[in-house]
């Protein structure tokens, strides 16, 4: 359904892990921009770089793809978003924990505290904010959530897409083993 939003006007802007194996398989229309922090592959990334984005190119649709584990580092930027009223459409993709590092290096630090995603805007709005927060556990729920998301134009919206632990792109999978094997060398002592 993420794909169905994107025009010759939209931004895409995706956090590493599974959001960057996803967004890369979108095909774009022409003219849709296609934002990634592949250099470093830092996590927390893709908040701040929306906020900035949107900022600076109000002429477009932002849409951010996201994880919870990544969300929790710079979760208060969409308090800006919402002082800014920017139309920034989140989607925040929630399996409860760093699924990048599990695949990497599964350990208990990779379990994270599960948040009120959606519910936080409410915390953000205060008392002025305009921003929305849904959670989706199904396509209707989904396709709901951006009827309300293309509606709203005074503020961003963050969608909680609930989806399962170790559901993530087989290319992840991949990549992780890759990552983890390379991380298993001993190191180079020149």
């Amino acid at each position: 359904q993420i794909k169905g939003l994107l025009t010759p006007d939209s931004t895409l802007i995706v956090e590493t892990g599974g959001s960057w194996f996803n967004g890369m398989a979108m095909a774009l229309p022409g003219g849709a921009r296609f934002e990634i922090e592949m250099q470093w592959g830092a996590i927390g990334w893709t908040v701040p770089a929306t906020f900035g984005y949107a900022v600076g190119a109000a002429n477009r649709r932002i849409i951010a793809m996201i994880g919870d584990g990544s969300f929790q580092l710079t979760a208060q930027e969409v308090a800006q978003m919402i002082r800014r009223k920017l139309p920034i459409i989140i989607f925040l993709i929630n399996n409860h924990g760093y699924t990048i590092e599990i695949e990497i290096h599964d350990g208990p630090y990779n379990r994270i505290k599960n948040w009120d995603y959606a519910g936080l805007i409410t915390t953000f709005n205060a008392t002025d904010g305009r921003g929305l927060g849904f959670r989706a556990t199904n396509g209707a729920e989904l396709a709901q959530a951006i009827k309300a998301a293309l509606a709203n134009r005074d503020g961003p919206t963050l969608i909680e897409c609930i989806i399962e632990r170790d559901d993530c792109p087989p290319d992840e999978l991949s990549w992780g083993r890759r990552v983890a094997a390379a991380n298993a060398r001993p190191p180079n002592p020149q």
